[in-house]
């Protein structure tokens, strides 16, 4: 769905007709709206447990927790998030991505370009999530000596090494995407 809106704000952003201006940018953030929910809801999470033990650590945050008290409700551990922690490794998260990579390029067309765009506003979804869940650990289980086995830098880079690896008609256009800005 986002492909069409992307489609039809590119369209009508080349024409420059004053006149569809208001329909260019509603489709503008139809296409935005469309792919955020494409990118966190739609291709899934490969830390969808710890996303989760997390929300509600964030929760607890916002009503009556204080961040030292955290730890001590069952449900948010360190207990908890230790065994959470020791289910998502590397090698797991990894696969996880490559998997998602592939449901990629089923979904997406190739004439609309966005392999590049949707692979790197997935990639920002997860290394933002994680770089969020390192600060929570620090704040709510702080000399717990508890971390993850991959930082946000590893997904990063993993989705480097996949989309450059991937068929030719997205390589092209990752590294033109990679290199603006």
């Amino acid at each position: 769905m986002f492909e069409n809106y992307h489609h039809i704000a590119q369209l009508l952003g080349s024409l420059r007709v004053e006149a569809l201006t208001k329909v260019q940018v509603q489709a503008q953030k139809l296409y935005d709206s469309n792919l955020r929910e494409y990118v966190t809801v739609k291709l899934g999470n490969p830390i969808e447990k710890i996303s989760e033990f997390f929300e509600g650590v964030k929760k607890a945050l916002e009503t009556t927790a204080k961040p030292e008290e955290v730890g001590f409700q069952i449900k948010y551990s360190r207990n908890t998030l230790k065994g959470l922690i020791k289910q998502y490794n590397l090698k797991d998260v990894k696969k996880s991505i490559e998997h998602v990579i592939v449901k990629m390029e089923k979904h997406l067309s190739e004439e609309e370009k966005l392999f590049p765009v949707v692979s790197q506003a997935y990639c920002k979804n997860i290394t933002s999530q994680i770089t969020e869940y390192h600060a929570l650990i620090r704040k709510c289980y702080p000399d717990s000596g508890l971390t993850f086995e991959f930082k946000a830098q590893d997904i990063s880079r993993i989705f480097d090494e996949k989309i450059m690896a991937a068929p030719s008609k997205h390589h092209l256009h990752h590294r033109r995407q990679s290199n603006v800005g």
